[in-house]
């Protein structure tokens, strides 16, 4: 059979096939719009630790993943009117094809979420954002650069799945193309028009899967140069010396804590309290419990025991004789922490927001402040820190010492009682340490209330109120920088500062002012 151009060209422009087209379109993304609504609801009960919900949603995978969209899409329209369900043919068809595209989002869905570090919900956690806060502000635009090109994928192969609508007769692209075929004799034509369609569709949607995905991957964008700004002079100002404190309640007690990470006694029945404006740096060994007495301070870790008043009021949930948290209220639990700053180890900066919007984040989300003032408080601080004109920078384009800076001025921006810094300079190179010492310096200075697991034995010195020893999850000593450094009293204390001492006899020491 000869080739007829003109036919193909009359029906490839024809009003028909681009109605018929506009059909298969919209069916394809409403189809596909449900099957991602169901998918980010099926995806949670998967991740859950209920086991009902878990094993319902692994039910519906295994049923629609288990058969033939084809096979479902006759089932839904044989049996739905023997049950009472009387629904059109076009309803039959997206609820079915709505119904597969499920279980496919769900785990794409999964993925995304799994994607992202628990390092950014903690972050999140430390500034005060709620649950419901933290998944739409920090988590779901992280999973979307991992959700993204596998969902455009599965809207391309809607577009192409409704064609099966056809075997119930529902008037798409290709149930016209067969028409058309019938009634002119010419299939191949015909079938030609309709690839063109399909794979104009097609384009569209990659055209745009390719601009969501460059939008959303901006942030991961690679500079060849990362500007280093001037780290800024330190005020000269009197650091507080214990004896100089107040005799007023600590601003945080803890008693008897204690924390197990699996079958490790992490920390084991710690008490210390924290006066307005006292520096407390913590040392000790790897191991020792440093980072998980600190983490349960501000109750990232939840201690299996013990008690934490901050400001004279009760911190955290309580523990039931069974083990079981008690009730309390949440929302009054959300604010107490938000007085507790936290500076992690790795920064934990939101990849997909900028510095300016990392630190205004929180001020509008959490504290309520108008964009307009919380990014000029962001942009104040940046310059403070020695940070100006890296506003619109993202934690890519950033050097490790500049990103712990945009780090300590976001949770400086929260206006915390007190200041938590895990071992601020363990993931920075030797050059940058010294930036990052060098604010802590200025903060410890202007009288901020700083609790600081760190190694650096010479910004210790130079900052410490108070030293707290740490081995094996308890408190083996304290006092002050002077007693600990020249005359440690516990053999474990003595035998940590020679080893350090030896494997890195000159770290960085800040000089006293």
């Amino acid at each position: 059979m000869a080739w007829d151009s003109a036919l193909f060209s009359g029906i490839l422009f024809s009003p028909t096939m681009a109605w018929a087209a506009w059909t298969t379109l919209w069916i394809a993304t409403l189809c596909q719009t449900l099957g991602t609504l169901i998918g980010f609801l099926v995806a949670p009960m998967l991740m859950g630790k209920p086991r009902l919900p878990r094993f319902l949603a692994f039910l519906y995978l295994w049923i629609f993943r288990g058969t033939p969209l084809l096979v479902q899409i006759l089932f839904f329209y044989a049996v739905l009117p023997l049950l009472g369900m009387r629904l059109s043919v076009l309803t039959t068809g997206i609820l079915a094809l709505s119904l597969n595209e499920g279980p496919r989002m769900a785990e794409i869905i999964r993925a995304g979420l799994i994607s992202v570090s628990p390092d950014q919900r903690e972050a999140a956690a430390s500034l005060g954002l709620r649950k419901l806060q933290t998944f739409f502000l920090v988590v779901l635009p992280q999973a979307l650069r991992a959700i993204i090109p596998p969902l455009g994928n599965n809207y391309s192969y809607m577009i192409k799945a409704t064609s099966l609508l056809s075997a119930i007769s529902v008037s798409e692209l290709l149930r016209n193309s067969q028409q058309l075929a019938q009634s002119t004799g010419h299939p191949l034509e015909i079938y030609a028009a309709a690839a063109c369609w399909y794979m104009g569709m097609i384009s569209l949607t990659m055209i745009g899967q390719a601009f969501i995905e460059k939008r959303l991957h901006r942030s991961e964008q690679q500079r060849h140069e990362v500007v280093r700004a001037e780290q800024p002079a330190s005020p000269q100002a009197p650091v507080l010396h214990p004896l100089d404190l107040p005799s007023s309640a600590p601003l945080l007690e803890a008693k008897n804590l204690t924390k197990r990470l699996g079958n490790t006694l992490a920390v084991d029945e710690v008490s210390l309290s924290i006066h307005q404006g006292e520096v407390i740096v913590v040392i000790g060994p790897s191991g020792s419990g440093k980072s998980t007495l600190l983490r349960c301070l501000n109750y990232l870790e939840p201690p299996d025991s013990g008690e934490i008043r901050l400001q004279s009021e009760p911190f955290g949930p309580s523990r039931r004789p069974d083990g079981k948290t008690a009730a309390f209220d949440r929302r009054a639990f959300e604010r107490q922490r938000r007085r507790i700053g936290m500076v992690f180890q790795r920064f934990n900066l939101f990849s997909h927001l900028s510095a300016q919007e990392n630190i205004a984040r929180g001020l509008v989300r959490v504290l309520g402040r108008p964009r307009a003032e919380a990014r000029k408080r962001a942009n104040d601080l940046l310059r403070d820190f020695g940070l100006a004109g890296l506003e619109h920078k993202y934690p890519s384009e950033l050097s490790g010492g500049q990103k712990q800076r945009v780090a300590i001025a976001r949770s400086i921006s929260m206006e915390p009682a007190l200041m938590l810094f895990d071992e601020p300079t363990s993931a920075l190179d030797p050059e940058t340490v010294g930036e990052v010492l060098g604010t802590m310096q200025t903060l410890a200075r202007q009288g901020t209330t700083m609790v600081i697991v760190t190694h650096e034995m010479g910004f210790a010195r130079s900052v410490a109120d108070r030293i707290i020893v740490m081995d094996r999850g308890r408190i083996i000593e304290h006092g002050t920088a002077a007693q600990i450094f020249a005359n440690p009293v516990h053999s474990r204390t003595r035998s940590f500062l020679a080893q350090l001492e030896a494997v890195a006899p000159k770290r960085h020491v800040i000089p006293a002012e």
